[in-house]
């Protein structure tokens, strides 16, 4: 071989040889290409991906009550009644209305009700009822010829009552409730049948309320 061909040849490798680190080169950019946007594309998987899932795959669940229409109110009574009563209704006539800021808990099981009203509700918490500052009352009939009782007569007499829950049913319109009451002092109302004061204790609810407006 002469020295022209051995140079010719020499340059041929050479040539050989850049190409096929550009090819390497090439193919390497590729293949890194490939694998940032694979990365890039399940990085931004969740973006797209169901609303309703949380990061760690679980439904968010809205919070609403069972429906459920029927209601009830357990009470004692001591002093001029001493007695444990518990009341039912399959309908519910409760009511929020005005803004929600009236609240009425009216609930009759046979001749017995209890009738529970005032003005200014705001939501769950705790709730002072007096004639005098929120038009508060509190009115428990036993029958149309029996005792009955009524924080009304005395307009600075109070009772407490605690929300504990207030929840919107999957129905429009009805909210699920459940709270407390406690009264010192009940009057007696029914001038027919003439009872002593009474306290209402141990007062529970777990009502099914209409929300009007």
């Amino acid at each position: 071989m002469t020295a022209a061909h051995a140079i010719v040849h020499n340059k041929r490798k050479v040539s050989t040889a850049l190409y096929m680190m550009g090819k390497s080169y090439f193919s390497y950019r590729l293949v890194s290409a490939y694998l940032f946007i694979a990365l890039l594309l399940a990085g931004c998987g969740g973006v797209g991906g169901d609303p309703g899932t949380s990061k760690h795959g679980e439904k968010e669940a809205l919070v609403s009550a069972p429906v459920r229409q029927e209601s009830a109110i357990t009470f004692s009574l001591t002093g001029g009644q001493s007695a444990s009563y518990i009341l039912h209704a399959a309908s519910p006539i409760s009511k929020l209305r005005h803004g929600h800021r009236e609240f009425t808990i009216d609930i009759e099981d046979a001749q017995r009700s209890i009738f529970i009203v005032f003005y200014g509700y705001t939501g769950p918490g705790s709730y002072t009822l007096t004639k005098k500052t929120n038009g508060g009352d509190v009115h428990i009939s036993l029958g149309n010829a029996a005792p009955a009782w009524d924080l009304s007569l005395q307009p600075e007499a109070s009772c407490m009552m605690t929300i504990h829950s207030d929840t919107p049913t999957a129905l429009a319109g009805l909210d699920r409730m459940q709270g407390t009451l406690a009264c010192p002092h009940l009057f007696s109302s029914n001038p027919q049948v003439p009872k002593p004061s009474v306290t209402l204790h141990d007062g529970s609810f777990d009502i099914g309320i209409l929300v009007e407006s």
